[in-house]
């Protein structure tokens, strides 16, 4: 097992860059998310880790080695695909020591580390079995046991839930987590699904047009988010953007939501210049409840979604709240820039176009520039 360094990877294919100045060090036995929307680079850095893609940039250190210019086999890394990458004709036990035995490695060697990756996933009852004859999840398993059999310094995992049903999905990421707390191996995870980065993760490295926006644990990311896109992101359903003015006197700073003055948190208060400042309000859905809250207020909901113990509510922002940019997660997110969703627990009856009284703590809003999108601290 060993650490890695990424020093400075850069990227492109001739005029188009897809990755820019990449800088992370991975401690030894970190499980590490890549996370991002498509076409943000992720999968391009992994494959420069594997050696299955070139750098145009920078270096990559693996325990302190440096293998930028290493073949893939040389490198002590095991990889984990997509689509699993099983040959068809070979059973699992064969498929899971075939690259044991292109390296050459005793017949009783390789038979000792299959039976125990097999025993470990529970797949020790399907060694004569093909490939066509095994569930989606069973051959997962298969692809992650040949992987373990390798005993490598790192683990390099692309999308591997990605072709399972969603029911499935849960239960594989939490058999995967389970297996990285027994071996204790580095991991990379690439996924862009912020669930499995969240629930995963020991630290997400959430990416945007190959460029790293944010590196923390999944707590930190979900409650101190760096910028507009990684709040956005994190979280679901996503974060609730609204249009505001920053104002203050001799009673502090404030702006107004929903036709009311609300007093901003003291700390954000106190930020030099923030008086007369277009800003960006930032509000989780499960941060808006019933009329509980310091701060209400009276709306009809245009759209109500039943999940049995919770409900989505969706409301109308005043016009003066609107216009928030769809950075996010893009324009077509209808919700950005002109309505507002709350995630109400045990919320009881609520019917569309029926008023409801809703409230929200102030110190639970975050507060971003309008213009550069970075959070104001």
């Amino acid at each position: 097992m060993a650490g890695i360094r990424i020093e400075n990877v850069r990227k492109s294919y001739g005029a188009v860059t897809v990755l820019r100045d990449f800088n992370l060090d991975i401690a030894d036995g970190e499980f590490v998310v890549f996370v991002g929307p498509s076409g943000c680079g992720k999968s391009t850095m992994l494959k420069i880790l594997a050696g299955l893609e070139e750098a145009s940039g920078g270096r990559v250190l693996i325990g302190e080695r440096d293998v930028t210019d290493l073949a893939p086999g040389d490198r002590d890394i095991a990889m984990v695909f997509q689509n699993y990458a099983l040959y068809p004709h070979l059973t699992v036990a064969r498929n899971m020591g075939f690259g044991l035995k292109m390296r050459g490695m005793d017949r009783g060697e390789i038979d000792r580390r299959v039976k125990e990756a097999a025993k470990i996933l529970a797949v020790d009852h399907l060694l004569d079995r093909r490939p066509k004859e095994l569930s989606g999840g069973q051959r997962q398993r298969v692809a992650l046991g040949r992987a373990i059999v390798r005993e490598p310094q790192a683990f390099l995992m692309d999308e591997p839930l990605s072709n399972l049903d969603a029911k499935l999905r849960v239960h594989m990421r939490a058999e995967i987590s389970a297996l990285h707390k027994r071996l204790g191996v580095t991991t990379i995870y690439v996924t862009h699904d912020q669930i499995e980065a969240m629930t995963m993760a020991d630290r997400i490295v959430i990416m945007r047009d190959g460029e790293i926006q944010q590196i923390a644990d999944p707590d930190t990311m979900f409650a101190r988010p760096e910028n507009l896109f990684v709040a956005g992101f994190i979280g679901s359903p996503g974060m609730n953007f609204l249009l505001g003015n920053v104002t203050a006197d001799e009673r502090g700073a404030r702006v107004s939501l929903f036709g009311q003055d609300v007093s901003l948190p003291v700390p954000l208060a106190a930020v030099p210049g923030i008086a007369g400042r277009p800003v960006i309000l930032g509000l989780r859905p499960e941060h808006i409840g019933p009329a509980h809250g310091p701060v209400s207020f009276a709306v009809r909901p245009r759209l109500v979604e039943s999940l049995g113990s919770e409900k989505y509510i969706y409301v109308d922002l005043p016009h003066e709240n609107r216009g928030a940019p769809a950075d996010a997660k893009g324009a077509d997110d209808e919700r950005r820039g002109d309505a507002l969703i709350a995630r109400l627990v045990d919320a009881g009856a609520v019917a569309t176009g029926e008023p409801i009284t809703l409230s929200f703590d102030p110190a639970r809003l975050h507060v971003f520039d309008a213009d550069t999108h970075r959070a104001i601290r």
